[in-house]
C-alpha cells in the first residue's frame, strides 16, 4: 500500500470515528435537554399547586386547614427541589451542547483534511 493510500485510509478513519463521536454527542445533548423539558414542567406544576394551597382560605374546620398548611409546606420543598434539579439538568444540558459542539468542530475539521488529502493525492496522480 502506498503511502498516499495508508494516509487516506487513516484521514477516513478518523472521520468515521468523528462523526460516530458526533451522532454519541449529539443524542447525549437531546437526551439532556428532554431531561431538562421534563424537570421544568414537574417544577413548574409544583409550584402550581404550592400556590394553589397556599391561598387556601376557604377551610372550615381547622383539621382541614392543618393539613392544608402542611400540604403546601411539602409541596413548597418540592418546589424547591424540583427547580434545584431543573437547574442542574440545565447545566448539565449547557455541558452536553457544548461537547456537541466541540464534535461538531472535530468533524468538520476531519472532513476538511481528507478533502485536503485527497486533493494532495489528486494532484500528484495529475503531475506523475
Amino acid at each position: 500500500m502506498t503511502p498516499e493510500r495508508r494516509k487516506l485510509k487513516r484521514a477516513q478513519l478518523i472521520q468515521r470515528i468523528r462523526s460516530v463521536e458526533h451522532m454519541q454527542s449529539a443524542a447525549a445533548a437531546s437526551e439532556a435537554e428532554a431531561t431538562r423539558a421534563r424537570l421544568l414542567g414537574v417544577a413548574e406544576r409544583t409550584r402550581s399547586l404550592a400556590a394553589h394551597y397556599a391561598q387556601r382560605e376557604g377551610d372550615i374546620v381547622g383539621a382541614d386547614l392543618r393539613s392544608g398548611k402542611a400540604m403546601g409546606d411539602q409541596l413548597q420543598k418540592l418546589t424547591e427541589l424540583s427547580a434545584r434539579q431543573a437547574e442542574e439538568a440545565e447545566l448539565h444540558s449547557q455541558a452536553r451542547r457544548e461537547v456537541l459542539a466541540q464534535s461538531d468542530l472535530r468533524l468538520r475539521k476531519a472532513e476538511e483534511g481528507t478533502r485536503e488529502l485527497v486533493r494532495k493525492i489528486v494532484a500528484s496522480l495529475e503531475k506523475g
